[in-house]
Parts: structure tokens; sequence; C-alpha cells
């Protein structure tokens, strides 16, 4: 399909408001040569107070930097579900994880299960597809050991006859990607491999964000012809854990202090302990950020960038020594917020900050929005095209923000993560736990959120309404904050899944 023939299906399209969802607005006057091209890049477990635009002191980010000057940042850019599946769940269907049944890592999805996905919608509306990088979108290797039970010999020797469980094959499962230079899990950072259409592991022998790089631009130049648009995801695995020299980037390491500056809610003894790790950490920042530069200078080399919105932005965050925590999955700001980052030269507004609050929800109903596709009913999320536009966005004066079970990849409850729901407005955070516990922060007086307001009277105007609005939301996303444990009836030996709250599924 031409740029011209997808104008026309797309114009007929919202006019209609097709059979699965209503219209979105028309939004065909801001294209320059049809509708945008669409590059999203999303790196594993970045916060965005190590980054220039947030402040971040540690290391230097040059080219998210200047991408910041060049369009739009949100401050209030939220992981609403802080993991990484619930993460990709909510961005490819705009919808709650209690409505698709991706509440926690390792869970097989495919569109007989969930029909109407993001890149399905695109590529039905004209659009060419691409994922490259880490899908954490299939139960891989959880799969056989929920099969084989705890024998790890039996494990061993089935996953040695059968090596490729991290391989998603083509049709369903890929939930309408079409091109594929990707990989379940694994963190073979510098000796990067991946799969295209076949059980094969492809060995590169470099760094995995440079590959993926590489990657994007060969997919982004097969289009320069202008005739077809496209939407890519790039999903990098770094910054993720191992945080150890031998994971890091060559030659990036040498760029951290020694000396790290540490934020005040980070105990001595936990910064003492951390202290190599977190530099690692930055190292492989800092190397994204050069890896983003690349794309970006691709970009305005090629003449892709004035019909092409990029987005950058991160699954998750990283507690790193906040509150003497690590890793995700929990309420306060390190693990929640995260970096998101829009340029579409021309179109959006340069060097502006933006207040609203951004889930992985949203970006589906944008996306469609922006390129003339209707809006499916079934979306959670809002469309948020009237502020990348610069105007006013959606009434909205909080999100729903959520951990399901107490492990990254298994039903259980209580223990170190326990479960919680939450409100994020643009000035509070609201959590309640399973316990009943409650914590209530101001994060414009307290960002670090070190005093937790939930017992002072004069807060309590605010604690009371976010407990009604909590209550409200939960009812919205059939949500009956259930422990972990409840969940595992959700699906199949295996983790096919077989329900979610709104009922049985195929």
């Amino acid at each position: 399909m031409r740029r011209r023939e997808f104008l026309k299906s797309a114009a007929a399209a919202a006019a209609t408001g097709g059979i699965l969802g209503c219209a979105s607005p028309d939004r065909s006057r801001l294209w320059h040569s049809g509708p945008p091209n669409i590059l999203f890049l999303f790196a594993d477990q970045l916060r965005p107070d190590v980054l220039g635009p947030y402040g971040g002191t540690n290391i230097t980010t040059p080219n998210i930097d200047r991408l910041a000057r060049q369009g739009m940042t949100f401050v209030n850019g939220l992981s609403s579900c802080p993991l990484c599946t619930p993460y990709r769940g909510m961005l490819m269907t705009g919808r709650y994880p209690t409505h698709t049944g991706l509440l926690m890592n390792r869970i097989d999805i495919s569109t007989r299960q969930n029909p109407v996905c993001l890149a399905q919608l695109f590529a039905d509306h004209g659009y060419d597809t691409g994922f490259l990088g880490k899908w954490h979108l299939s139960a891989g290797l959880k799969r056989i050991s929920e099969t084989l039970g705890d024998d790890e010999q039996a494990i061993a020797e089935y996953t040695q006859r059968h090596p490729h469980f991290e391989f998603t094959p083509p049709g369903p499962d890929r939930l309408g990607f079409r091109h594929w230079e990707a990989y379940n899990y694994h963190v073979d950072f510098r000796n990067y491999w991946f799969y295209r259409d076949e059980p094969r592991k492809i060995f590169t022998g470099k760094y995995e964000t440079d590959v993926l790089v590489d990657q994007a631009v060969a997919f982004m130049d097969g289009h320069r012809s202008g005739d077809r648009p496209f939407l890519l995801l790039v999903a990098p695995h770094p910054p993720h854990p191992p945080f150890t020299p031998q994971a890091c980037p060559e030659g990036y390491l040498e760029q951290v202090p020694q000396q790290l500056s540490w934020n005040a809610n980070v105990p001595a003894q936990s910064a003492a302990a951390l202290g190599l790790q977190v530099r690692c950490y930055h190292a492989m920042i800092r190397h994204l950020d050069d890896c983003i530069g690349r794309l970006v200078r691709y970009l305005d080399e090629s003449g892709l960038s004035e019909n092409t919105l990029l987005v950058v932005t991160s699954d998750h965050g990283e507690m790193h020594g906040s509150r003497g925590l690590t890793g995700k999955s929990y309420p306060y700001a390190e693990s929640v917020d995260i970096p998101l980052l829009m340029r579409w030269p021309g179109t959006i507004p340069t060097d502006v900050r933006s207040s609203a609050l951004v889930t992985p929800l949203d970006h589906l109903p944008t996306f469609c929005s922006l390129a003339g596709i209707p809006t499916p009913a079934t979306v959670d999320g809002v469309d948020l095209g009237d502020v990348l536009l610069g105007g006013a966005g959606p009434e909205r004066d909080e999100v729903l923000l959520m951990n399901y079970v107490a492990s990254y990849a298994n039903f259980k409850s209580g223990g170190k993560r326990p479960e919680w729901r939450a409100l994020r407005t643009p000035r509070h955070t609201y959590v309640k736990w399973l316990t009943g516990e409650e914590s209530l922060f101001d994060n414009a007086e307290d960002p670090l959120q070190l005093r937790d307001l939930v017992d002072d009277e004069a807060a309590r105007p605010v604690l009371d309404r976010l407990r009604a609005r909590l209550t409200e939301l939960l009812a919205v996303a059939h949500d009956e904050f259930l422990p972990g444990t409840a969940y595992a009836e959700w699906y199949e030996t295996g983790r096919t899944l077989v329900r979610t709250a709104l009922g049985p599924v195929a």
C-alpha cells in the first residue's frame, strides 16, 4: 500500500470509526508526506534522574539532552506496573493487566487471547511493523520449569535437547510484528544474539545496543522511499542486571566517576555496598546515550526526521539503594518514574516540559490518533495527542499504579515486594498495601519521599479523596486487589492464559 492509498484508507477508517473502535481525531493536516513513522525506543530499567534533562549529574547524556531541547519532555512519565512484562502488555494493548492477564513476568501472550494489539492494528492499516531486542512477552524457561516441576536435572536435560525456548515463532505470538530481530530473554550483552524467523540463534560478537541501532538503521533505510510508513519498536536490555564490569560496554565504565553522588534517601551502607554496581549502571546508560545519538543523526541525515515521531522511554526504574532497596516493583518514585521524551520536528513544540500524567496504557490510543487509525473501544488509556501538539490534555487528575504479585515471576504473596495498589497525581503518591497499611507522599515538597503524610492531620483531605478515588479506579480495572497467590488460577501449567478479570479467554 503506497502512501496515497494509505491516506484514503485512513481517512475512510477515521470517518466510520471502524468495527473495533471509535474514530480518532483527524490529524492528517499534521502529516508532512503521509502518516507518520513511529520509532519507539524503550530501554530496560532506566530511571529518569540519571539523565541530564531530569537532573542527573553523575554522567553526561548530551544526546538525550539535545533530544529534550528538540521536543517534549514528560516529567510525569510513569510505569504504572513497574515490571517488564506488565509494562509491555500495557504498551501492546492499551489495557490494564487485569484485562489482559499480563500481571507478571514469564507469561505467554498472543493475539488469540488479546486480539487487539498495537502492531496488528498498524499492520492492518498499511504500516510495516518491526520489533528489535528484548521481547519478554513469552513464558520461555518458566514454561519448561512449571511443566517439569522442580527437577533441575530434567530441566537441564530438556533445555539441552530443546535450546530455543526463548524463540518466539512467527504468527499470533508476535502480536502483529512482521519484521523480527529479537529474543524473549537473555543477558548476553557483550555477545548479543537474537532470532529472526527460525529457531536459530544469530550471534553477533558485539554489544547488544550497538547491534540494535545497526538493525534499526537498516530497517529504516528500507523506508526512505516513503512508500509505506513504519512502526518500529527497539527494546535494549541494558541498563539491566547484571551490573558487572563484564556486562558493561567496552570503554564506558572508565567514563563514570569513582565517587558517585547519591540521593539523600540512600543509606550510607547501601551506597557503600552498591558502588560498583551503580557505576556499571551509569556506564550502560552513557553508552545508551551514544546509541540514541546515532539514531537521531541517521533520522536527520536520511531525511526521515520530519515525518517520524521518535519516542525514548523505559519500562520501569530501579531503586539502587533508595530506602535501602534494590530492583523494581515498588510504588516509590525510583521504581515507578520513567523518562519519556518525544520528538517530531515541525509538529511537536520544542524545548517543552509537560506535567501530564502518562502511562503505558496511553501510547496505543495516542499513536492511533496521530496515524489516523480508529482507536479500539477496548483500550483503557487516553489519547495524549493534544498534549503533544502543545495544547491541553485529557482532564485526568490521577492514574492507577499496581503490583499484583510478591515476585517477579511467581504467584507469591507478602515477602520483600508485597502487593500494593497506588494512585499518582501530578503532586501526590498514595499507596495502599495488601496488609491495609497506607502511605502518602507530597512529591513536590518531598521528591525523595522521605516523609510519610498518612498520619498528618493537615493532609487528611487529600488522603480521603485519594482513598475514594482508588476504590473507583480499581472498579474500572475490575481489580479486586487479590493476594498474588490468587492469580495462579488464571493460567494453565506452563503459563498459558485461560482467564482474566473479565472472564475466560480463548
